[in-house]
């Protein structure tokens, strides 16, 4: 209620300040230039309709029978909210992006990756349909971009939240612009999404839930997946429950970051609401704690112990490029052995090997490797 009372004060002055100094002092001026951010055409290009059945990549429609080995969540390049301020020393150079991107997919196609699912949400930094277009060009890699916002921490919620101040549904809204996003396309890119990625703190905020609430109006409207982000090694169930609870399609979800935890239990409850779930930090142990050996471990147990494997999806969730001001050098020179796992061709290198070692099989491994992915966007 304090919020809301804020907002409104804001926006009342706001609007004193418009008609008292503002509107007698405006006149024609030359148009600002803009900071070359991470930005899209603004002319609306409304794109055909996506033929049923048809997975939205970054060069139009494809068959989920094309996706083949995926990757589920991988970051080209990102941003937390806030970068583009640092525009003045560290513009946005997609040329830059485009080139370092290049390499990541020809390595990942290198291993078999045949489909990179690039999961950064809207209001992060690193979300750029014409890189992605290039570059599956360039590689005939598949890459599938989201709609969605990010959890409120790390996120842009105020732009959101001072709408409520005017009563707007909120979900609503934003609903509005994910479904825009995933039937018309990005800007006037020609890119459409391919899925909505939602995310929560360690315990869901009422505008997590809001957010979560708008994914579901937009699955329900277009038919597409909803991925998450999860913080900590909990917080999965609760969002899973929550999405289901609402409304969305359990076998149209999958979980993130379950690699946060430990904890074997922690997945199977995650996995006994019906819904995929992503060992999709793998080669991060030195941020979360948690040995591949251990993921592998439990992974296995889960696929031949508890016949999950066909809702087990595997990925990195790297980071590419950071945009904005580089913190490499700032990085003591000891510490990056620590991140030599955190890389494109990990989980084809490395992680399918320990696998494997474990008992699962080519066709189990299969399964997690492409069916479940070509399941996910299906509803399997």
């Amino acid at each position: 209620m304090q919020r809301f009372a804020r907002y409104v004060i804001v926006a009342l002055f706001s609007l004193i300040l418009i008609f008292t100094v503002v509107a007698p002092a405006c006149a024609p001026a030359v148009p600002a230039t803009l900071p070359p951010a991470v930005s899209v055409p603004a002319a609306p290009a409304k794109l055909p309709p996506t033929p049923a059945g048809m997975i939205n990549s970054a060069l139009g429609p494809i068959s989920p029978d094309k996706l083949g080995q995926t990757l589920i969540h991988e970051h080209f390049a990102f941003a937390y909210p806030g970068w583009t301020a640092d525009d003045s020393i560290a513009p946005y150079d997609r040329q830059a992006v485009i080139d370092n991107s290049l390499k990541i997919a020809q390595l990942a196609k290198s291993v078999g990756i045949q489909t990179i699912v690039d999961p950064t949400p809207n209001d992060c930094g690193g979300r750029d349909p014409l890189v992605y277009k290039e570059v599956s060009k360039q590689t005939g890699v598949n890459i599938i971009c989201t709609t969605g916002l990010y959890f409120e921490k790390e996120g842009s919620p105020a732009y959101w939240e001072s709408r409520v101040a005017w009563g707007v549904d909120l979900s609503k809204m934003i609903s509005e612009l994910f479904i825009k996003e995933i039937t018309e396309g990005i800007g006037a890119t020609g890119v459409k999404a391919g899925a909505i990625k939602v995310g929560t703190s360690p315990v869901m905020t009422d505008y997590e839930k809001l957010v979560h609430k708008a994914a579901i109006i937009a699955q329900k409207a277009t038919g597409v997946p909803i991925i998450t982000h999860t913080e900590g090694p909990t917080g999965g169930v609760e969002q899973a429950e929550f999405l289901i609870t609402n409304g969305a399609d359990p076998k149209k979800v999958m979980i993130g970051h379950v690699t946060n935890s430990k904890d074997i239990e922690y997945h199977r409850a995650i996995l006994a609401k019906g819904v995929k779930v992503g060992f999709d930090r793998l080669g991060l142990a030195v941020l979360y704690g948690v040995p591949d050996d251990l993921s592998v471990k439990n992974i296995a147990t889960l696929v031949k112990d508890n016949n999950y494997g066909d809702r087990i999806l595997l990925s990195h969730d790297t980071v590419n490029l950071w945009l904005g001001r580089s913190l490499v050098k700032d990085v003591p020179e000891k510490a990056m052995p620590l991140f030599k796992d955190w890389r494109i061709d990990h989980v084809s290198k490395d992680i399918l090997p320990m696998l494997k070692a474990q008992g699962l099989t080519d066709d189990q491994i299969n399964t997690i490797m492409v069916g479940n992915a070509r399941n996910l966007f299906l509803g399997k």
